[in-house]
């Protein structure tokens, strides 16, 4: 199966923003791309299912269901649940129908052979490096059977990770993206690359890279899904919008809690 993990702008005016990771359930990444358009992805889709045996696992780090039902507000109610748990998420509003017009759009190209998905990268992002920082990232893997093993507490609400997106210093946030990148690269993860992902300096444009980093890590619950691993989660419904995330047994009652629907 393949793993193609996006990272896209939420608005089709800024074109060429568009970050794509491809992968194998093994956990080796075939390629990382950036600079990408909607039809330079779609054309890559489309490059990937040329046999009609191929099937893949598409992953968009956008809102696709449930943004036109949101009436007067801005989140959906897994966004909201999520938001409770400790995730800052954007107004799912901002997006409109670019997710679900673009998910209808691949399915012309990659037809039954795709299954598609809404992914959080900075959720994968939090919850690999809190327990990277409680010491227990051994625990993790994607051939695990631990069932619904507790990695999370209370104090991850209020966890905040360095910041490799909005940092407004420059040489700081090149130190934060550095810490990204060890995790990415850290055996523990699982991600082997054909070529080596491509780390930070001070003269790089690192707008582009960052697209690349969120589409690594989409890729990570990507590979946790197809192994069927009990960290990989869909939280929500097909109507009123859905995720693919990362979850331990903490995340799964918490969201439970919250009329989420867990699968």
């Amino acid at each position: 199966m393949n793993i193609i993990s996006v990272d896209l702008n939420w608005s089709p005016s800024k074109t060429a923003r568009i970050a794509v990771a491809i992968a194998d359930k093994n956990g080796n990444v075939r390629a990382v791309s950036g600079g990408l358009s909607d039809n330079e992805l779609l054309c890559l889709i489309s490059e990937v299912h040329l046999k009609k045996s191929t099937h893949s696992l598409i992953l968009l780090d956008i809102p696709i269901e449930g943004c036109k039902y949101i009436g007067g507000g801005h989140f959906r109610p897994v966004d909201l649940a999520l938001i409770r748990n400790g995730f800052p998420l954007l107004p799912s509003s901002n997006a409109g129908q670019r997710g679900r017009l673009l998910k209808k759009r691949i399915q012309t190209v990659a037809g039954k052979n795709a299954i598609i998905y809404e992914i959080y990268p900075y959720a994968v992002y939090k919850f690999l490096s809190y327990i990277s920082q409680k010491g227990v990232l051994h625990l993790f893997s994607s051939k695990t059977r631990q069932g619904r093993a507790v990695l999370l507490d209370e104090q991850f609400r209020t966890f905040w990770p360095p910041k490799y997106k909005r940092e407004r210093n420059r040489r700081i946030r090149v130190k934060n993206m550095r810490y990204v990148f060890s995790l990415l690269t850290n055996p523990e993860i699982g991600l082997n690359f054909s070529s080596p992902l491509q780390a930070p300096s001070i003269s790089e444009n690192l707008s582009a890279l960052t697209d690349k980093y969120d589409a690594c890590l989409g890729a990570v619950v990507g590979i946790h899904f197809a192994n069927k691993s009990p960290f990989a989660k869909i939280a929500g419904n097909k109507d009123s919008g859905e995720i693919l995330l990362l979850a331990d047994g903490w995340l799964v009652e918490n969201l439970k809690k919250a009329d989420i629907k867990i699968r």
